[in-house]
């Protein structure tokens, strides 16, 4: 079915034009500059859907405990409803049987849902000392042969996994991941820089929330987080709520990484969405206070409420960039490390017609994905 917006505001890679825009197939067939008279979307603005690429869950329920397909639809359209058109459902550290159901699980929620467009396992090869809200008890050695079996439980929709380069085996395992279509981002570790610099070299490209749950910057003991920094192939995720990265830290992070390497996520929990109180990260109680979550027994922080509109709007205020340059933070920079850019990511010719309509106050009035409005 054919859907035309007359004489809108539209942001392209290259900026905003008013354009003609037609849809079809679930594709941008056409996007033409245009100084049309015409006043129908006047006030109107298109931008890129979202992508978060790390994501536990939100509305009261979490990927890793989820039981159905139809609760696994009710998260996503929370995110659709906040201008997320693909995400990968992130799973935590669990026991083998748990992550495998919930492996299968997705796989046929992503059958029929095209938001989903992989699978982020954040673990179980990580380092305990930095485990965060990971579960101790389940954490892995990191093997070939083990990833073998979580690509095939997954039919082939695990897409990024984190891992902890420190960890004996990790560069077999890293190359082998990547070999066979799975990004590779660090994290959860307690990494040096020879270590990390060893992972970057076996293929892995990213880091899972810069400066959450890794050693941190040091003078004399460069590390993993200084790596992160110090490489410009390495992309690096920042939680983008203002509390797990101060304001002026994602700021510092930008200045050095330049737009292209920061990638925006929410890192949400069961509780993105919902008031302050008692909640759960897999089956780790969790205590929500003034958006902050943490482990109510041992008050080490864990995740977020963050959405991903609030997101791209607190990046803009957090470094005074434009919309140009949130939106490749928000959406075309996880599209490239992922390998997706020629799909998702931006507003262009031949790519999925994944976008958000807003208003002239920056508010959210519709939102398609593959064309068909979501929300």
């Amino acid at each position: 079915m054919k859907k035309e917006f007359k004489n809108i505001k539209t942001l392209t890679e290259h900026g905003y034009i008013n354009a003609d825009l037609v849809v079809e197939d679930g594709k941008f067939l056409s996007i033409k500059e245009t100084k049309s008279s015409d006043k129908t979307n006047e006030g109107k603005i298109i931008i890129p859907g979202f992508i978060d690429e790390h994501t536990h869950g939100a509305d009261g329920l979490d990927f890793t405990t989820v039981k159905s397909i139809e609760e696994i639809e009710k998260i996503l359209d929370f995110y659709a409803k906040h201008g997320v058109t693909s995400v990968l459902p992130t799973l935590l550290t669990e026991r083998d049987e748990v992550v495998f159901k919930q492996l299968e699980l997705i796989y046929q929620a992503s059958l029929r849902n095209p938001m989903i467009k992989g699978i982020h396992m954040e673990g179980p090869f990580l380092c305990k000392e930095y485990k965060g809200a990971q579960l101790e008890s389940c954490l892995q050695t990191p093997t070939p042969e083990k990833s073998k079996i979580f690509i095939e439980k997954s039919h082939g929709l695990l897409k990024l996994m984190t891992i902890a380069p420190e960890n004996e085996g990790s560069e077999e395992t890293i190359k082998y991941l990547t070999e066979h279509g799975v990004r590779v981002t660090l994290g959860h570790s307690a990494a040096d820089f020879d270590d990390t610099t060893k992972a970057l070299k076996s293929g892995a490209c990213c880091m899972t929330h810069l400066f959450n749950a890794m050693k941190g910057i040091h003078q004399h003991t460069p590390s993993i987080c200084s790596a992160g920094l110090y490489y410009d192939d390495f992309y690096t995720e920042v939680i983008l709520d203002g509390i797990h990265v101060h304001s002026e830290m994602v700021e510092f992070i930008r200045r050095i990484k330049g737009n292209d390497r920061v990638i925006g996520i929410t890192d949400s929990l069961m509780a993105a969405g919902l008031p302050d109180g008692n909640y759960f990260i897999g089956e780790t109680p969790i205590t929500v206070k003034n958006h902050d979550c943490v482990i109510t027994e041992t008050g080490v922080r864990a995740g977020s409420t963050l959405d991903m509109k609030r997101a791209f709007d607190n990046v803009k205020k957090f470094t005074n960039i434009d919309d140009l340059e949130a939106s490749k933070i928000c959406s075309l920079n996880s599209a490239k490390m992922l390998g997706l850019d020629d799909k998702v990511g931006s507003i262009k010719e031949g790519k999925n017609a994944d976008f958000i309509v807003l208003n002239s106050n920056y508010e959210i009035e519709e939102v398609y994905i593959n064309g068909e409005r979501k929300a």
